[in-house]
């Protein structure tokens, strides 16, 4: 019992893995102003934690969550979606966490997301949510949406 009890209280003090230590996200606003009515080019850059996976966009039934993005329900602003830019992805054939072909960024992977604007003229925020699936060689996250806000300043 002894061994039982030192091996949950060594559990007690390993740190959990968020999400949000696996993969770290970051947003980069357009550099220039926008028109109401414009498309503003948000980059969104996930840097994947070593030995982890994140799981991209195209993703085969019965395999991990794709990476998505959305804003915000009630923004004045949309993405298009059909435009959005990735960076090719790898190919794991038979993940061994979804035993299917999946595709997956490891490092870093940089997206270029599309946004309708349809605010008007002013300073506003873009409510971009990123949810996104990662896994390492012993554990898989569950999904998780990471919110990020992005500047915009929208002129005629």
């Amino acid at each position: 019992m002894p061994v039982f009890l030192a091996a949950l209280v060594a559990l007690a003090f390993v740190p959990a893995q968020r999400p949000t230590d696996i993969v770290k996200w970051a947003a980069a606003p357009p550099t220039a102003h926008v028109a109401p009515g414009g498309v503003a080019l948000i980059t969104l850059t996930a840097k994947v934690q070593r030995g982890w996976k994140l799981y991209a966009i195209e993703q085969p039934e019965g395999g991990p969550v794709p990476v998505t993005f959305a804003l915000e329900k009630g923004a004045p602003f949309q993405i298009a979606h059909q435009e959005i830019q990735a960076p090719k992805a790898k190919v794991q054939k038979q993940d061994e966490n979804f035993a299917v072909d999946t595709h997956y960024y490891e490092n870093e992977a940089a997206f270029t997301i599309p946004v309708k604007v349809n605010a008007k003229a002013g300073a506003h925020t873009i409510p971009l949510e990123v949810t996104f699936q990662a896994c390492g060689a012993e554990l898989c996250l569950r999904p998780f949406t990471e919110k990020l806000a992005v500047p915009i300043t929208v002129r005629k």
